[in-house]
């Protein structure tokens, strides 16, 4: 293995805590280790009890030692999907001259300007998770992405921000130090869109669908940003529900059935009958494949019904989809991406390409073995933690070194912001 500089990333869901361990040696990023376990003491999208949820995180952490037969140590990155998250645009302008004439913008105007967008983000008592810069406008008219060197009287800046309350910090937090220590945190809707989407996909424009658990997460990108971030209440816990309700069942049995046999379409499946056990767990029932898969399709399509109409918002609000739509189409991530055919049924809804997301940088991760966890959409967001942890590093570096007027220094600027130093 040759040089041991691992980083771990975990991501905690409602319904399961996923983890990967990757050594950066000479060879490349490494996956030595990775396992997946049931999530405990979170109950509707909030952690309820943080010692349960700390002995499923100590389980993992066991698990994927034990693959590695030795003791994590290193950066530790952790995603989320619990809590309140929600996007804020931000603009804010700096008068640069007084005067008719106009300036040379440098730097410290830039900087300037980012401890004004510091000062109103604190002053919300929020935590900032994930942020971008959208734009730079110069005396209201020209609209660029690097100012540094232009001419204008007055520079505005526009940034979007991924924020969440202190309180779900801090709990998250205190649930996760105990095992794991320090770590730098991340939203999983988020980290999972980082792993399976494009640069040029989210340039031009895309929908990010995270069917998690307890709620569906759509995320719409424009000219690299968020600029639509909506949380749908309606998820695959309710497709367990239904099945469980339908066909009388506990809801283990209803979330074994649909891993194992859902189908997200009722046409054209071949017919066979199933087996599965009664709220007895001892009496044997029967169901026909069409039936559950009738029952999965119902509550998949109301689902979809609802980001059709976050995706034709957009249409109606941005003028670059105004005419042919979204360009990327959709990309699903999430356990509920992995129900079979469950493109089918969200073409037909949103009228539009859909396809299920994989990991884009599947040539710089290196896998001996179960190379299908670098394509497992549930897996999307520990990978994209990895992405976004290196970002920022390159962020700071590249900042601290002088090397590049276009990075402005985010990195630390952010790190700070968080920290709420």
């Amino acid at each position: 293995m040759g040089k041991w500089d691992p980083v771990t990333s975990i991501d905690i869901g409602n319904h399961s805590i996923k983890g990967v361990v990757i050594n950066y040696s000479n060879d490349g990023k490494e996956v030595i280790a990775y396992s997946t376990i049931k999530s405990k003491g979170i109950e509707s999208g909030e952690i309820k009890d943080v010692v349960a949820l700390n002995e499923s995180m100590n389980v993992l952490i066991e698990n994927l030692e034990e693959q590695i037969g030795k003791n994590l140590k290193g950066d530790f990155l952790v995603s989320s999907s619990v809590g309140n998250f929600k996007l804020q645009e931000i603009r804010e302008e700096l008068i640069l001259t007084e005067s008719e004439s106009s300036v040379a913008i440098n730097e410290k105007h830039v900087e300037e300007l980012k401890s004004l967008i510091l000062g109103t983000i604190l002053g919300d008592n929020n935590n900032v998770y994930h942020s971008y810069i959208k734009k730079y406008i110069l005396d209201e008219k020209k609209i660029v992405f690097n100012p540094v060197n232009m001419n204008a009287k007055k520079l505005e800046g526009v940034y979007s921000f991924i924020i969440g309350d202190n309180m779900h910090r801090s709990i998250v937090d205190y649930a996760t130090r105990d095992t794991i220590g320090e770590a730098e945190y991340f939203i999983s809707p988020i980290s999972a869109a980082e792993a399976v989407l494009t640069s040029f996909e989210k340039d031009s424009g895309v929908v990010h669908v995270d069917l998690g658990h307890y709620s569906t997460v759509v995320t719409i990108f424009l000219n690299n940003a968020p600029i639509k971030f909506v949380r749908i209440q309606k998820s695959i816990r309710h497709v367990v529900l239904d099945i469980a309700r339908v066909l009388k069942t506990s809801i283990n049995e209803a979330e074994r059935l649909l891993k194992i046999y859902g189908i997200a379409v009722f046409e054209n499946i071949e017919p066979s009958v199933i087996e599965y056990k009664a709220l007895d767990n001892r009496t044997n029932l029967e169901v026909n494949r069409e039936l559950l898969a009738r029952i999965i399709y119902a509550r998949l399509r109301e689902i979809f019904l609802n980001v059709r109409k976050i995706y034709r918002d957009a249409m109606l609000d941005y003028k670059e989809f105004k005419d042919l739509g979204i360009p990327g189409g959709v990309v699903l991530t999430g356990g509920g991406a992995k129900i079979s055919r469950i493109t089918d049924v969200a073409s037909d809804v949103l009228k539009c390409s859909v396809r299920v997301g994989s990991f884009v940088n599947t040539d710089e991760f290196i896998i001996e073995e179960n190379e299908q966890i670098l394509s497992d959409p549930q897996f999307s967001a520990v990978f994209g933690n990895v992405l976004q942890f290196e970002k920022e590093e390159s962020s700071e570096f590249i900042s601290s070194k002088n090397k590049s007027k276009s990075s402005f220094g985010f990195g630390e600027f952010f790190r700070k912001l968080f920290k709420g130093e």
